[in-house]
């Protein structure tokens, strides 16, 4: 089957990025430079403009995807090169604010990131980027939900207030979930 004739041409593409962490640890010497030579270029993309053909070249088998949700697109193909996914099975995967949750500096990144969504994309871009490269430090790994952060990012950059404010309440509801299900943990532990 061709993979840019999927039934959902959005998680095609998603399924692509994975597929390049998977190769990165595959011990197959051409698909890990391969892959590295790939993602390294897509991290580019986020700051360089002349990387973001690398990122196309990828999106635009899944010709079904629309225009406008190809920036939220390209900004996911450089958020995955800064912490790629090596195989994690789907259900192991984190929404990004709860992944956030073990950070120190947590809870003022959420903060930036709701904040952001509601003013303006380069601002969101921006604080997205050091969010993700929060978690990709965190000394526990915590493999992030890529599918469901491009679908947030779609309904953000809707310009719909009903698509967009949903996003940012679970977003704030997968971080306090996250910290009171660790709070209660670490309680646990010291009894």
């Amino acid at each position: 089957m061709n993979k840019g004739k999927a039934d959902n041409p959005h998680q095609g593409y998603v399924n692509e990025l994975y597929t390049m962490g998977w190769k990165l640890n595959s011990g197959q010497a051409q698909a890990v430079a391969q892959a590295r030579r790939q993602l390294a270029r897509f991290r580019r993309s986020l700051t360089e403009d002349r990387y973001i053909d690398d990122v196309y070249d990828v999106l635009l088998k899944f010709e079904r995807i629309p225009a406008a949700h190809e920036g939220p697109c390209l900004l996911i193909g450089g958020l995955y090169a800064l912490h790629p996914d090596n195989g994690t099975s789907s259900p192991k995967r984190w929404p990004l604010c709860a992944a956030l949750a073990e950070s120190s500096s947590a809870e003022a990144r959420v903060r930036q990131l709701i904040g952001a969504s509601q003013t303006s994309n380069e601002a969101l871009e921006h604080y997205l980027r050091q969010a993700v490269r929060l978690v990709s430090r965190a000394p526990e790994q915590r493999p992030l939900d890529y599918n469901q952060l491009l679908w947030d990012l779609i309904h953000l950059s809707s310009g719909d207030e009903t698509r967009a404010r949903p996003v940012r309440r679970r977003w704030a509801r997968d971080f306090r979930h996250q910290v009171h299900t660790s709070q209660t943990s670490d309680k646990k532990d010291a009894t």
